[in-house]
């Protein structure tokens, strides 16, 4: 289920469109400023950042100060400045594709502690331009690492169905800056002993604001939460429960059907946390509960569930993207993180397909 606001798992991401510039409000739908498309699919969250490590603290506030210096100078030189990549100043009909939603999405992550993969399915309804909900569920499969099965292997995750999500998303394309805005809600329906959930009811907020200077598109993200969501970029090999803020700062370079983005992001948990292996399953009919507090942040590749303070949760790095937009109604993407304090590399991929738009298309052929 993408981001629109779709997935580190914060679910605000931009991605390109044949034709248009599309904004993630949801992580079942997308906004698309020229021509008002929904690409439902990917993954249930919202992409959390912010940035605490002090090289990555630093690029994200510089690039949150560059965007406003630049936004309030381009107010002043309007007239000789370039059209933003949405077109220029938004008209009252850009937005959602009113209507029903429905979409499919395929993606996951491989990295030395697992790989994670989830088949997403979701559908909603665009009540306007502006505003729209939708509901999905993914379907989870787990590569454990080797290392954890020679050592344990019952402790393989396995597959499984994960957290029911929906999402409540508004859109705001204007002249000066594009505005998204998602609220997630996540029910406990998966298995926590595979690590598909934490066993509570979850909750995010995401925001996303940019400008577009021709084919660059420079973007900040920000939002709160009491999990951290999956990202395209980052399939994190655990879930978290616990409150946190996520920001991440960024820019995208749009060329048609193809387009690269880079950022950095940080999470900023507090309070305690408590960390749901997904690559290290729990054993037996007991309960799974954490064994006291605990500050391995690798704990997840030998415990089922740990608990701790807001180090255990705290995380910042870098991500880059590459999107090809092959058909409009198919999407693929190819996706690099690197969590600094995980010391951790991950490579990613995403396969989308809006099918609300082919159904569409195929109604209008009849």
């Amino acid at each position: 289920m993408p981001d629109p606001v779709r997935k580190y798992s914060f679910s605000l991401d931009i991605l390109p469109f044949v034709g248009c510039h599309r904004v993630a409000v949801g992580r079942y739908s997308e906004g698309c400023l020229e021509q008002v498309e929904t690409l439902p699919g990917g993954e249930m969250d919202y992409r959390n950042r912010i940035v605490s490590g002090v090289v990555v603290r630093a690029v994200s506030w510089a690039a949150m100060i560059a965007l406003l210096f630049s936004l309030s100078a381009g107010q002043a030189t309007r007239a000789q400045s370039p059209n933003a990549a949405a077109s220029g100043p938004a008209k009252s009909d850009q937005g959602f594709y009113p209507g029903w939603t429905l979409g499919a999405r395929f993606e996951g992550s491989t990295s030395g502690d697992g790989s994670v993969y989830d088949l997403g399915f979701g559908g909603g309804y665009n009540f306007s331009h502006h505003f729209g909900v939708s509901l999905g569920v993914p379907f989870y499969f787990v590569g454990t690492p080797t290392a954890v099965q020679s050592k344990d292997p019952q402790a393989v995750s396995g597959s499984g169905l994960g957290n029911v999500g929906a999402d409540l998303k508004w859109f705001f394309p204007g002249p000066t800056v594009n505005y998204a805005s998602t609220i997630h809600l996540g029910a406990p329906t998966g298995d926590v002993k595979k690590g598909f959930s934490t066993g509570h009811a979850t909750w995010n907020w995401a925001n996303h604001i940019e400008h577009g200077w021709g084919n660059f598109t420079p973007f900040i993200d920000g939002g709160v939460g009491n999990t951290v969501q999956d990202t395209k970029y980052f399939h994190r090999p655990f879930m978290t429960f616990g409150y946190n803020a996520q920001f991440e700062a960024g820019t995208e370079v749009d060329a048609g059907p193809f387009s690269v983005s880079g950022s950095a992001y940080d999470v900023a948990p507090w309070g305690t946390q408590t960390v749901v292996s997904r690559v290290f399953r729990c054993s037996g009919n007991g309960k799974c509960g954490a064994n006291g507090n605990t500050t391995n942040r690798k704990g997840y590749l030998d415990s089922s569930v740990q608990s701790g303070d807001a180090s255990l949760a705290r995380d910042n790095g870098f991500n880059a993207s590459v999107e090809v937009k092959p058909a409009k109604a198919l999407d693929l993407e190819f996706d690099y993180s690197r969590s600094v304090p995980l010391r951790l590399n991950t490579f990613s991929f995403g396969i989308g397909v809006d099918l609300a738009a082919v159904l569409r298309r195929a109604s209008a052929g009849h």
